[in-house]
């Protein structure tokens, strides 16, 4: 139960944070470029981070690593509350970037390891919808908050409840006298990168690098898509919403899929998908085709997440789960 509740915060402050940026520029007159910056240190820092992060998974324990990233994010929105300058603001987005770049090589395979083989598509399609539920909820929360405070208040309120789940993490593992995922050989065990070696764990981590690759960047250039055909700024909006219930229902029905159906046929009918979605995007003039396509995108885009994660996970054992994802 902890790790979807950790996964729904860290996930929800991944896209609440960058919302409390414009109220911020306002008063720090920032540019679009360190504005950008910020934006990108938040998403980046995953490719640095993964190998890290598995390797402290595997000497302390998923748990605790994190329960550490979530601290890491109620220091940086305390962090931000205070700010005073544009290096304070730079610090707290380097702690939320910090933050985000441990939490998923760790979580994934913490709930590979929980999840039972017959069901494994199933468990990591959940799991990752969690953190679309925190997405829609933190981030939606953010800007009522802002409105009724101000944007100081509500970083530091933000802040606060994250120290809070931190707490109550640290004492729940205590009072447990062990964690998720640990065993009394961990803090002797090394990752063993033989599993680099691996035909089938190489070819996975090709697919899922291919799906990032073409995925990551999409939802920026479909709002620019849109507004060149003359759409409705708040008919973006909508397209925003609408996208991230497809990308909620993709993971949960694709991850169930996953256990039944061929994963390598899954994934390329994904990529398919999305294809031609695109194309007909690009020349469908209805509002109504549109809205439908932006719940199918947001569907097969992220859909493919527990296709892959479960994929790289079955072509290890176990024990080198953490080096598999890091």
């Amino acid at each position: 139960m902890l790790l979807p509740i950790l996964h729904l915060f860290n996930d929800g402050y991944l896209a609440a944070m960058p919302l409390i940026l414009p109220a911020a520029t306002e008063e720090f007159s920032l540019s679009l470029g360190l504005v950008g910056l910020l934006g990108s240190l938040l998403s980046f820092s995953g490719v640095i981070l993964a190998l890290p992060a598995g390797m402290a998974a595997t000497r302390y324990g998923a748990v605790r690593i994190l329960s550490a990233a979530v601290l890491c994010y109620g220091l940086g929105f305390i962090l931000l509350g205070f700010a005073g300058g544009v290096v304070t603001v730079f610090l707290s987005f380097l702690l939320g970037s910090i933050a985000f770049g441990v939490f998923h090589p760790v979580a994934f395979s913490a709930v590979a390891k929980e999840a039972s083989g017959a069901e494994l598509g199933k468990s990591m399609g959940i799991f990752a919808a969690t953190g679309d539920i925190g997405r829609i909820d933190f981030a939606a929360a953010v800007s009522f908050i802002i409105a009724l405070t101000s944007w100081r208040t509500t970083s530091i309120l933000y802040g606060s409840i994250a120290i809070v789940l931190f707490l109550v993490c640290l004492i729940a593992s205590s009072r447990s006298g062990r964690e998720a995922g640990t065993d009394r050989n961990r803090g002797r065990r090394r990752l063993d990168y033989r599993i680099l070696g691996n035909r089938r764990f190489f070819l996975s981590n090709a697919a899922s690098l291919i799906d990032s690759f073409a995925n990551s960047s999409l939802f920026i250039f479909i709002p620019f898509l849109l507004a060149f055909r003359g759409i409705e700024a708040s008919f973006i909006g909508l397209f925003t919403s609408i996208f991230f219930v497809g990308n909620l229902l993709g993971k949960v029905i694709m991850g169930r899929l996953t256990d039944r159906i061929g994963k390598e046929m899954l994934f390329i009918c994904c990529e398919v998908c999305i294809f031609l979605s695109l194309g007909v995007l690009a020349l469908v003039p209805s509002v109504a085709m549109i809205s439908f396509l932006a719940l199918i995108l947001g569907f097969f885009t992220k859909g493919a997440v527990p296709i892959t994660s479960t994929m790289i996970a079955e072509s290890v054992e176990k024990d080198d789960l953490e080096a598999a994802t890091a």
